[in-house]
């Protein structure tokens, strides 16, 4: 897929030929992989079985922060050094494709969520390889939704609303029945994903928030706060979240599977049956979420590819999908991984299993985070009552047709079949 860069990744383009690079100097690797956050302390514990059954190969393993991890990237690639093989975020992927630095993929083998292998796929080519996935969900605290008169969470948003404002009436002053911090979008992402209008319109050429189907998601969320079932704060005015949810601060939390681990890190073994995991509601059933995660990538700089091929087809195996999901708590992207123990045996796994099926991909182009940050400041803004939500979005569709002005041009001038292909990237599809 052509692609155009948004601003901010322009300039770190251009300015990345005056970076030094992590990874530049010479070293005897036999293979450079760079990796993010926990993910990469995960590598580094499982690279000695791949280079046992190899001998002579030593792989290098750079850790990068989740923070820098793109620009870091892209100063590599603008260096003309990158790795040969690298994990990349799901989000990150169309400006490394729009950059031509990573190989084309053969057809893939294994038995992937379908939409984990779609986010990777660009023109009907895949240029990367799912390593793990991840969806949002409800967490929740069953005791006090019993107590408020339900057995399990419902399955529609009037119902969850109905819900929510039974559990509000039973909590004391200054709990809550719902958290969603104003400076995350991707509660909102998940509630415009249920609407059958896509964000971007005509090929992801203009912004299609000030639609019915946006306002009506967004009118959704703001009502949660005008009702008071969700209080107007941030993340980072939660001392520990986890904490505060298990003492009924919090009784419902949209959120990933990262939080199960952290649940089991910060709370007690007798809390661990305060809380469970359900599947999205939506506006008339059962809804759908976003898909997320890692994929493995090999950069075309690569004088290894073979060898980078055979390190991700290890990685990819159960034992390391297994073990993976031990070091860190991220959920595999085999589909065969999830009957094994012990994902088979967690029930709080159950409801991302269910949930995975019923995803819609996000819009896969280079301007997406941008989008999803200016999304997250227009929210802000009509939560807390300074915006209403027709003209919040009329003035955010103004500022994303900007920001995707050099993306109209270069469509305007792309092949036909490059342009339809583009434009069939932003129509939501959900997974089945």
């Amino acid at each position: 897929m052509k692609a155009v860069l948004s601003r901010a990744v322009r300039v770190a383009v251009l300015g990345a030929v005056i970076v030094v690079c992590a990874g530049c100097a010479h070293t005897p690797c036999g293979l450079t992989v760079w990796a993010i956050g926990s993910e990469a302390g995960a590598l580094e514990r499982m690279v000695p079985g791949f280079e046992a059954s190899r001998p002579g190969v030593l792989v290098c393993v750079q850790q990068l922060p989740w923070s820098s991890a793109q620009v870091r990237l892209l100063s590599a690639v603008a260096a003309g050094d990158p790795p040969d093989v690298a994990q990349v975020g799901d989000t990150d992927l169309a400006t490394l494709v729009a950059l031509h630095a990573l190989r084309p993929e053969p057809r893939i083998a294994g038995d992937f969520f379908p939409a984990a292998l779609r986010v990777a796929r660009f023109d009907g080519v895949s240029y990367g390889v799912p390593w793990y996935i991840d969806t949002r969900l409800l967490f929740y605290l069953p005791g006090i939704l019993r107590r408020a008169g339900f057995a399990r969470p419902a399955r529609t948003w009037s119902g969850w609303v109905k819900q929510m404002r039974a559990v509000q009436r039973i909590l004391h002053r200054g709990q809550y029945a719902l958290l969603a911090p104003t400076n995350e979008a991707e509660f909102l992402e998940v509630l415009a994903l249920q609407e059958p209008a896509p964000m971007l319109r005509d090929g992801g050429r203009y912004g299609n928030f000030a639609s019915a189907s946006f306002r009506r998601a967004l009118s959704f969320y703001r009502s949660l706060y005008a009702q008071h079932l969700a209080p107007r704060i941030s993340n980072r005015q939660l001392i520990n979240l986890w904490w505060e949810m298990a003492r009924g601060d919090f009784v419902f939390y949209v959120s990933g599977p990262w939080n199960i681990g952290e649940f089991r890190h910060f709370l007690p073994p007798h809390d661990q049956d305060l809380w469970m995991t359900a599947p999205m509601p939506g506006p008339d059933g059962p809804g759908v979420s976003t898909i997320g995660g890692s994929d493995f990538v090999i950069f075309r700089a690569s004088a290894h590819a073979e060898l980078a091929r055979q390190f991700i087809r290890y990685m990819l195996a159960d034992k390391q999908q297994l073990r993976l999901y031990e070091l860190t708590g991220d959920l595999p992207a085999r589909r065969g991984v999830w009957h094994l123990p012990p994902l088979a045996a967690n029930t709080k796994l159950r409801a991302f299993r269910a949930q995975l099926n019923r995803v819609r991909p996000f819009i896969a182009i280079p301007e997406w985070n941008e989008i999803m940050s200016g999304m997250r400041r227009m929210a802000a803004r009509v939560a807390a009552g300074d915006a209403s939500v027709r003209g919040a979005t009329r003035r955010f569709d103004r500022t994303v047709d900007g920001w995707l002005a050099a993306r109209r041009e270069l469509l305007a001038h792309a092949p036909p079949s490059n342009a339809a292909s583009a434009a069939r990237r932003t129509r939501p599809s959900e997974a089945r």
